[in-house]
């Protein structure tokens, strides 16, 4: 008889155990920032002799976040450089003296303006005199690092980065 109620005792715990432990709330999945739209380098050709072509590397993303993005930065091969932040406009109708391979609009704003559903352009700037995160693996590569209101410095792995049509300059 004692066996028997002991056996069902265990048998209560246990439940009341499993019981607690499902009910823990999950952990609140984080919304993503911005989505990437596309990533991409491109290369301007002057339009006179002399001056090098000049390769850049743009990254086209959709700001998600309730608060503004305060500063970005790119670590690629070239090692961790600091992002020019602007916000596009897709051209659609292209007029017929556009030069090719140019699909967007710039224009200049300030980073509190930015808002959610604002299309922003980045480029990585070599010698910016901006904020960089500090105690990034060296390991670390292709990877936009962006800040937030009072968040520290968050990660945005990329994994594809196309080539697009040289631009030539009249």
């Amino acid at each position: 008889m004692k066996s028997r109620l002991i056996l069902c005792l265990l048998a209560l715990a246990c439940s009341f155990t499993g019981y607690t432990q499902a009910r823990t709330p999950p952990e609140k999945k984080h919304k993503p920032y911005f989505k990437l739209l596309e990533s991409y380098t491109q290369r301007t050709l002057p339009g006179r002799r002399g001056p090098a072509p000049v390769s850049q590397t743009h990254f086209i993303v959709v700001w998600e976040g309730a608060k503004y993005p305060q500063s970005f930065s790119w670590r690629g091969a070239d090692g961790m450089l600091s992002c020019n932040m602007v916000k596009v406009h897709k051209i659609v109708n292209k007029p017929r003296n556009f030069p090719a391979g140019m699909d967007y609009t710039p224009q200049n704003i300030a980073a509190s303006a930015i808002r959610k559903g604002d299309t922003l352009e980045l480029t990585p700037v070599v010698n910016a005199a901006a904020p960089m995160p500090q105690n990034v693996p060296a390991t670390t590569t292709n990877t936009l690092f962006f800040k937030t209101g009072n968040s520290g410095w968050l990660s945005f792995p990329v994994k594809n980065i196309a080539k697009k049509q040289d631009i030539s300059m009249p």
